[in-house]
């Protein structure tokens, strides 16, 4: 099982986005692929909590912050989430997100990852994950 920290700016829209997300990996039996926890990036930092998680999966306002994290605490994946998926709010596709930037991460050592094409969140234009996205693409 994954866990998976989305952090924002002072913890409101995350904290939404994580009761949100859980919520719908309860209802839809995904208990055993991933949990989400929330920390607010400006009240005490995310150090604490780094450690203890798989991914580390930032709202689309602190991309600017993304490499500086990558740097702080290499050891684990960072992964800016896209503007258009952020606000969609789909367990599953946060779900396969994670997975696969993991996977790319572990493949390339590129933090912050991003998936091919993808290198700023705000123009991705996509509204599923990147895996089902590029099966639509064949």
């Amino acid at each position: 099982m994954l866990h998976i920290m989305v952090t924002c700016g002072g913890g409101f829209s995350s904290s939404a986005l994580v009761t949100h997300l859980n919520a719908e990996v309860k209802e839809k039996g995904l208990e055993d692929r991933a949990d989400f926890v929330f920390k607010p990036f400006d009240f005490g930092g995310i150090g604490d909590m780094v450690g203890n998680v798989d991914i580390v999966m930032l709202c689309p306002h602190l991309a600017h912050n993304a490499k500086q994290l990558a740097d702080k605490y290499p050891d684990t994946p960072f992964y800016v989430i896209p503007t258009r998926l952020y606000g969609l709010m789909a367990a599953e596709e946060f779900i396969e997100d994670a997975e696969d930037a993991i996977e790319g991460w572990k493949e390339t050592g590129m933090n912050q990852f991003h998936f091919e094409g993808e290198q700023t969140a705000i123009r991705v234009m996509r509204t599923v994950s990147h895996r089902k996205w590029l099966a639509k693409q064949k």
